[in-house]
């Protein structure tokens, strides 16, 4: 089983998955693969007992015993490792075409006002282990497009693409979408604005207002504004504001319709309220704020948009909770295993 060799055997073997829309779906050999990637996880546990079972091996000194416990230790955690992250693409192919909707990712810090940064650092950390680092980009991964508001790409000059894992042969990055009513972002030298991968900037569009209209910059090929109409002003407040809904009508005409919405919290509160959130990925990190950015979101917030909590699990020192619309079923029943 090449699992134990280079990652370009592996790849070979994912390539016998085929391609539909963009997005790896299981052929014929699927089982077959998932069977063997179980092979190789047993294969470890009969090494181990292998590494057991001579009886005529010499005795070993106490710290040479303790080196050859080290090196078995690594030896199958390597194997099995890799067994998991083949296996981990495979169940997501199985999965990954039903996926639709709007997947919702944030991170908090453990206090009870469930902060989202620190205004104490000068420049924005990341504060989540390099395991949830890595789940956010198997979610990027699993989305055909990844939302945030203007306020992110300001504080972070993020790139929103996926990086920490390998995109699927044949599979391109996801599509950026960005939320500037006014259409701020223009003003600043960001890399979502020149890195050549595709992006979308919904802004508010006055009646009769054209793209000349709204700028002269030449933004290339690869960025896009789009225009939409001004919804009717909430209540009490006279904050200009994208629909979540017209958004998402606008994105599912383009074909894309496994939306991620990474942020910030104003924007995650804005589709929470619309109801428009299908599924919640919340990761609460073991640090507490100094001064904590508090998100406005907390367990009433997710119940009021028809969400509840289906589960928790533990990634690299990390409480990653699971919530999910009410009858929706999670896209695979092992929760670990999506994204």
């Amino acid at each position: 089983w090449p699992c134990g060799e280079s990652k370009s055997n592996d790849m070979k073997l994912l390539s016998n998955l085929k391609i539909r829309n963009g997005v790896r779906t299981p052929s014929s050999t699927s089982s077959k693969l998932i069977n063997l990637s179980l092979i190789c996880v047993s294969s470890t546990t009969l090494l181990a007992a292998a590494f057991n079972t001579s009886e005529k091996a010499p005795k070993l000194h106490d710290k040479h015993r303790i080196f050859e416990k080290n090196i078995k230790s690594k030896f199958l955690k390597t194997r099995c490792e890799k067994s998991s992250s083949l296996t981990r693409t495979i169940l997501s192919a199985e999965h990954n075409d039903a996926v639709t909707g709007v997947t919702l990712k944030m991170a908090f810090d453990s206090s009870p006002i469930w902060g989202v940064a620190d205004l104490s650092e000068t420049k924005s950390e990341r504060f989540t282990s390099p395991e949830s680092l890595d789940m956010v980009h198997r979610l990027r991964r699993e989305s055909s497009a990844v939302l945030v508001g203007r306020g992110t790409v300001e504080r972070d000059d993020c790139s929103l693409s996926v990086r920490r894992v390998e995109l699927l042969e044949g599979q391109k990055q996801p599509t950026r979408v960005v939320l500037d009513p006014s259409l701020k972002i223009l003003e600043g030298d960001y890399s979502v604005l020149r890195d050549g991968f595709e992006t979308l900037i919904y802004h508010l569009q006055s009646e009769g207002q054209g793209v000349d209209d709204v700028t002269t910059l030449d933004l290339g090929d690869s960025v896009k504004l789009v225009g939409v109409k001004e919804s009717v002003p909430r209540i009490n407040n006279s904050n200009r504001h994208l629909s979540p809904e017209l958004v998402l009508k606008d994105l599912s005409s383009r074909g894309l319709d496994h939306i991620m919405v990474e942020g910030g919290p104003a924007t995650a509160r804005a589709f929470l309220d619309a109801g428009a959130v299908d599924r919640a990925i919340l990761v609460r990190a073991p640090v507490e704020f100094q001064v904590p950015v508090p998100a406005g979101i907390n367990v009433e917030t997710l119940l009021k948009a028809g969400l509840e909590m289906i589960g928790t699990t533990e990634m690299g020192g990390d409480i990653v909770e699971y919530w999910t619309r009410k009858g929706l079923l999670w896209p695979n029943p092992e929760l670990s295993m999506w994204p």
